[in-house]
This record gives C-alpha cells, sequence and structure tokens, in this order.
C-alpha cells in the first residue's frame, strides 16, 4: 500500500436542513456530517461518505430512503452540518473516503461498513478553515 499524503480543503459547512440541498453541487466528491457540539462550541465529524452527486446524497440522507436509522435519526433530531471536497475521479473519492474513515471513525455514528478504497491517502492533512 502507498502511504501518500494528500491535502484536503473542505468547502464552508452548510446546516444539513432539506432547504440548503440547492446550495450543494451536483458533481462529485467526499463528504462529512458534523453535530454534536464539543465543550469548545465546535462540532465534531459524526459521518464520512462519498458520492457521485453530492446534492442527491444531501437530499438522501434527509429522506425516509434513507437506510442507515441511526444517520438518519441524528439528522432528525440534532443541529448538523455538511462540508464537503470536490473530486471528480471515483477512486480518489474511494480512497479519500477511507482515509477520512480511518482517521476519523471513533467519533462516527456507525457508518455501516469499511470504505472500499485503496488506503493510498491513509495520510491526509485536512485544513479544517476554522469552521
Amino acid at each position: 500500500m502507498l502511504n501518500a499524503t494528500l491535502k484536503i480543503t473542505w468547502s464552508e459547512k452548510v446546516e444539513y436542513v432539506t432547504k440548503n440541498a440547492e446550495s450543494i453541487p451536483s458533481s462529485g466528491g467526499v463528504y462529512e456530517i458534523q453535530g454534536r457540539k464539543k465543550v469548545d462550541g465546535g462540532y465534531t465529524r459524526r459521518y464520512v461518505g462519498a458520492s457521485e452527486n453530492l446534492r442527491e446524497t444531501f437530499d438522501r440522507h434527509l429522506s425516509n430512503d434513507e437506510s442507515n436509522q441511526k444517520l438518519r435519526q441524528f439528522l432528525s433530531e440534532k443541529k448538523s452540518f455538511f462540508r464537503y471536497v470536490k473530486s471528480g475521479s471515483d477512486q480518489i473519492r474511494k480512497d479519500l473516503e477511507k482515509g477520512l474513515y480511518s482517521k476519523y471513525r471513533h467519533s462516527f455514528i456507525d457508518n455501516e461498513k469499511m470504505p472500499s478504497g485503496s488506503g493510498k491517502y491513509m495520510k491526509i492533512s485536512v485544513e479544517e478553515n476554522n469552521t
């Protein structure tokens, strides 16, 4: 396994409510859902995923079609936020998802399975944007 380091910069976070779906691009990318305030007033990562269409994924997680019941319940009960990194490459999306999953899984809501990426980007430098 090549252990490359990749620096990613997240988009601004968007409150996870239906009316904000239009602000999410229809392009592919990797995303995270944040929620549950930390002691310092910030939010913590609760879920990461990869998608061919970020807007459709944003909508699906809020709908009755969401198969992850714990995630659906979390989004309906807690103030949460969505942010993303665009990527046109399916393989890079999968690799980033796996790297982020490995880096942050300790605080996640039941991601149902280990992402299928190669793990190429197990070392990820994340630019937080202070958001």
